[in-house]
């Protein structure tokens, strides 16, 4: 039973994290909502399984490279608090890792998502459902709020 409940609290502790993650990290929010977005306007392509899958497997690969890329600057900070060439690198190296995944993800985006005749779709979608309208653009602003103001940047 020991063994059991030490598993779920490392469950526990996973979550903690990402909710300590959310709480600080910007960029992290800023992926959170981006894949909030595709996964809303998947909805109106005729994707294959596999191509809905590679979105999702893409999505978990950024915000998981998000959440190691904290992970390294904190530690890096904690480990090297005076500015140090080596530790820069870390901390840059591991911010690229990230930016290398998305700039991958949105190559892989454009031709998934690409495509006019959909944008119009979802345009008349948005014209014919005002509710819906009202429902993206309050998103959308919450979702700058979320972004940008949300922040507990404790040490």
């Amino acid at each position: 039973m020991n063994s059991f409940l030490s598993f779920i609290k490392s469950f526990r502790y996973a979550f903690e994290g990402i909710a300590e993650c959310v709480k600080r990290e910007r960029n992290l929010r800023f992926h959170l909502c981006a894949a909030f977005y595709v996964l809303i306007f998947m909805q109106f392509y005729d994707l294959t399984i596999t191509q809905k899958s590679v979105v999702i497997l893409l999505i978990a690969l950024i915000i998981s490279l998000e959440l190691v890329n904290t992970s390294v600057e904190k530690v890096v900070d904690l480990a090297s608090p005076e500015q140090n060439k080596l530790a820069k690198l870390a901390k840059d190296a591991s911010a690229a890792a990230v930016l290398v995944s998305a700039i991958a993800a949105v190559a892989i985006a454009i031709m998934y998502f690409w495509d006019i005749d959909t944008f119009q779709k979802i345009f008349k979608f948005f014209i014919h459902n005002i509710i819906a309208l009202v429902a993206l653009i309050v998103s959308i602003l919450l979702w700058i709020l979320f972004i940008f103001k949300f922040n507990s940047n404790k040490k």
